[in-house]
């Protein structure tokens, strides 16, 4: 997806080199998509090539392994989501980037890929008045294969972290209170959370109620917007805005455009916001230290499924 999205746009992205622990896979990546050089280690990269900024794509138990020699080395990174598997460990690496003074921004493309920006635009305008509640499913059967099944953290780290940032940056607000109960479903062959019921309070007071589940017997995404004057309904498609009591359809409708490119052109502008901040010398939207209020709300969500408590947040963060 990465390698796809920076092909697309070699006029912003020069691929320099890649970079697997297994050789075969950096020369396949190397020689497919024109990169200068292929590498088995950090340390080789770091060494051999010229480059401003690192994309690390890895499974999150080694991302801060990866991290530390990057940014020790004043490298800019570019990192996928979910930034870490704990909030003890994203701090951390935010810590450390900042005092390297590298930047580092996450990869979180739901932002534009489903519709949050659109909403986000919309709910500024005030075209729905003041957002009271949020209400957002997503319903799938979902195997996964790999690492991830192995982590004692698992659906809501995969899809929980889009919905989470993308639910703090439409509203403009920060949480201030988590209530979960997460359930590993038998049907899926994995150690953590299949199924995830979340309730999130934020600070302008609207109330998000979220459902995940990777055990359904059918696929649904999708989110309700109810606002004091209008309502937003929308799916990864299309964004509907409705009046309030009013059943016969919507006054506006809108598409996505990212909706029909994946996550291909979604990531190229997180990184090209990453790039822009690099030039202009500011900070990304999609930055680590933002980040770390998406990483609050999924170990808040994981605390309160633990303790069976709710789990209080101050400006979006846990203390």
């Amino acid at each position: 997806m990465h390698l796809a999205a920076y092909a697309a746009h070699s006029d912003r992205v020069k691929l320099v080199a890649t970079c697997d622990i297994i050789p075969e896979r950096a020369q396949q990546a190397k020689d497919r998509y024109g990169a200068e050089h292929a590498f088995p280690s950090v340390e080789e990269t770091i060494a051999g090539a010229d480059f401003d900024v690192a994309v690390v794509c890895t499974p999150t138990p080694v991302r801060e392994q990866v991290v530390t020699p990057l940014a020790g080395a004043g490298k800019h990174i570019f990192i996928e989501k979910p930034l870490a598997d704990s909030i003890d460990e994203a701090r951390r690496m935010v810590d450390l980037c900042e005092r390297a003074g590298v930047k580092m921004a996450i990869d979180q493309t739901y932002r534009y890929y489903y519709p949050f920006t659109m909403a986000r635009d919309l709910i500024a305008e005030g075209r729905i008045g003041r957002p009271i509640n949020v209400v957002h499913r997503e319903l799938a059967f979902r195997e996964d294969h790999g690492w991830r099944p192995a982590c004692v953290r698992h659906a809501l780290a995969v899809m929980g972290v889009h919905w989470m940032d993308g639910f703090r940056w439409r509203l403009g607000s920060e949480a201030m209170e988590v209530s979960a109960i997460t359930h590993s479903s038998p049907a899926i062959e994995c150690v953590g959370e299949t199924d995830a019921n979340v309730q999130i309070l934020f600070d302008n007071g609207a109330a998000v109620s979220y459902v995940q589940s990777f055990s359904s017997c059918g696929r649904v995404t999708d989110t309700v917007v109810v606002g004091t004057e209008r309502a937003l309904k929308f799916d990864q498609a299309t964004m509907h805005l409705h009046a309030i009591g009013v059943d016969n359809g919507a006054i506006e409708t809108w598409e996505n455009p990212f909706s029909d490119h994946g996550n291909v052109e979604t990531t190229f502008k997180l990184i090209n916001e990453l790039l822009t901040a690099i030039e202009t010398e500011t900070t990304p939207p999609n930055g680590c230290v933002d980040n770390l209020k998406t990483i609050s709300l999924l170990e808040a969500a994981w605390r309160s499924a633990d303790s069976g408590q709710p789990i209080a947040l101050q400006d979006g963060l846990l203390n």
